[in-house]
């Protein structure tokens, strides 16, 4: 099959491939390709010459009058026209014979009659990375230095990575490697870990435009290899502005692919390149979970053999560690998956009394998924400690406020079913745990550097919830000071946790201080009370202990005494992040409808 481009007339009519056709896209490639290299030569060179200068005390140069990125991009945009045609782009292989079997989809019906290139369906894994291309990036032209760029890589791979079970790293080293593979992928860990670090808030800005600009020039893309997906991974996971509108791409051209399809490969000889395929395809899915509860949307991929069936994978050769954490988080968001097809989206209206029993059902099948990820996570890694547990543990309350908030649904205010009220003191007991847990442990306390952005989102969730029951049930399901108290020392631990200032955490801190000042102004000063060495008077009401002592937080227990946790986290809970947090100002919006209060 010839990936020449469209053939000249003489060819076409005599149905050859054409080889002027070719020499001419030869010619081209092998010019853009000078053009890159020259431009980011002299970058290199103007980068190299400024230092040495400002080594020696000296002068510096001026800047170049060129400006490099808009060169690249007018170059690049060159070649694009170059080597488009009116006509569309077809194929030159022989035509199908009708004897042949008939085809899986009619597309392939479609391509098979007009041979158009853009309708031809690809194998099922990603391409190749090639193999030692000249570099031409951001850092050769002088935009960050190697030095920045190196200590951001190591950032990453040493505190970020293990985060999204060290898959956004593909096998990279470091910095060599990856300029080596993939531009965009180099551009996209260096702006996350800039993000990260409260020393690259400098670089923040540098990086981020230069992965959008990448990341704007590979939509048209005819083929995707593993490190552009891995980048458009990391991006959802961390990059809250950009990660609805690239999750959906990188979920279709997955899709392009059969992605998913490389299950069959796992399970038939352990192969280890479609395991990395599937890998991909998971936190995919993961994020399209995710970003379903944060907006209160339809998910995108369905629950099909490849991810329901993640249990067959753990008897494989090629399955570690790792995707053991990996597939734990797919079999919770499997449950809140349920959850969502249950309660279907806000509509204001309160739920029907009959999903009572449905939402008990739910809630012991997160218990039983703690039950036993909570054991099976035991084994503490390298990078990250006791987290897997403790994540899990956190997951697990975040679940079951995801899932028992759903009782407050279009109530606006009004008293609660007695069929929802075990569930609705559940919702009040996940979320004091929550919150418990970012202020007590240490190992949460300092997962908030690295975590995915939907946690940091469903932290927030936690406080306001709080908040918002504090203010419509006064004093039914927990007390006002307890309340201010939990919130307040939440805004001092966002506000002193070390990342970058654009770093979401920051942005809540100040959102959150004002929602809770102006709460203030509608209780008493006398209500507050405060912690000693890390417990309160209880302040959870209870149908049968309203008063428990306080314990330590670590096996799902609050120190506000109550049974009724079994807290958790995942998908389906109609709660928009673009509208509850405002991440241009950093403020919350408390009057935000898909709390359903």
């Amino acid at each position: 099959m010839d990936d020449s481009g469209p053939p000249c007339r003489r060819c076409a009519e005599r149905d050859l491939s054409c080889v002027l056709n070719k020499s001419l896209q030869t010619l081209i490639e092998e010019r853009s390709q000078w053009k890159h290299t020259v431009v980011g030569d002299l970058g290199q060179i103007h980068a190299s010459l400024q230092q040495t200068l400002a080594k020696l005390s000296l002068p510096l140069l001026p800047p170049l009058q060129s400006n490099i990125e808009q060169a690249l991009e007018q170059t690049d945009q060159h070649e694009v026209n170059s080597q488009e045609d009116d006509a569309p782009s077809c194929d030159n292989s022989p035509r199908i014979s009708p004897k042949e079997g008939l085809p899986h989809a009619p597309i392939d019906s479609l391509y098979q009659i007009t041979r158009l290139r853009a309708l031809r369906s690809d194998d099922p894994s990603l391409t190749e990375q090639r193999v030692n291309p000249p570099v031409s990036d951001f850092i050769s032209r002088g935009s960050i230095s190697v030095e920045d760029a190196e200590r951001l890589v190591d950032f990453f791979l040493k505190r970020i990575d293990h985060f999204m079970y060290m898959i956004g790293s593909g096998g990279h080293s470091g910095l060599t490697s990856l300029r080596r593979s993939s531009s965009l992928l180099t551009a996209c860990i260096c702006t996350v870990a800039a993000l990260h670090d409260p020393s690259s808030n400098h670089l923040y800005g540098i990086c981020n435009r230069e992965f959008r600009r990448l990341m704007s020039a590979s939509m048209f893309a005819r083929r995707m290899d593993q490190d552009s997906m891995r980048a458009m991974c990391i991006a959802t996971y961390w990059l809250h502005d950009l990660s609805w509108m690239i999750s959906g791409y990188a979920i279709r051209r997955a899709m392009e692919v059969n992605l998913g399809s490389n299950y069959q490969r796992v399970l038939a000889n352990s192969n280890e390149d479609a395991m990395n395929n599937l890998r991909i395809w998971y936190i995919l899915y993961i994020c399209d979970r995710h970003l379903s509860i944060l907006y209160g949307r339809p998910s995108i991929v369905q629950d099909d053999a490849s991810i329901a069936g993640w249990e067959k994978l753990m008897a494989t050769s090629v399955f570690t560690e790792s995707d053991k954490r990996l597939v734990s988080q797919m079999a919770l968001l499997i449950i809140m998956g349920n959850v969502r097809e249950l309660f279907g989206p806000d509509t204001g209206e309160p739920i029907p009394k009959a999903f009572a029993p449905k939402l008990m059902t739910f809630s012991l099948q997160i218990d039983h998924w703690m039950g036993f990820w909570s054991t099976s996570l035991l084994r503490i890694h390298d990078f990250i400690g006791e987290f897997p547990t403790k994540g899990a543990n956190l997951h697990h309350h975040l679940a079951k406020l995801h899932l028992h908030s759903h009782v407050f649904r279009g109530l606006q205010g009004n008293t609660v079913p007695p069929c929802f009220q075990d569930s609705a003191r559940a919702a009040v007991a996940a979320a004091v745990a929550i919150i418990e847990l970012v202020l007590i442990d240490p190992d949460i306390r300092n997962g908030l550097i690295g975590i995915p952005h939907y946690i940091h989102s469903m932290i927030a969730f936690a406080c306001v919830f709080l908040l918002k029951v504090s203010t419509q049930y006064p004093a039914q399901y927990i007390e006002d000071a307890v309340v201010f108290d939990l919130t307040t020392r939440a805004v001092q631990q966002f506000r002193t946790t070390p990342v970058g200032k654009w770093h979401l955490v920051h942005m809540m801190a100040e959102g959150l201080e004002k929602m809770i000042d102006r709460q203030r102004n509608v209780h008493t000063a006398s209500d507050i009370t405060h912690y000693h060495n890390g417990t309160v008077r209880p302040g959870i009401r209870q149908a049968s202990e309203p008063n428990t002592t306080s314990t330590p937080l670590l096996n799902g227990e609050s120190s506000y005494g109550d049974d009724v946790f079994g807290n958790g986290f995942e998908e389906g809970f109609n709660f928009g992040t673009s509208s509850f947090l405002n991440f241009d100002t950093g403020t919350l919006d408390e009057d935000f409808t898909g709390f359903g209060f």
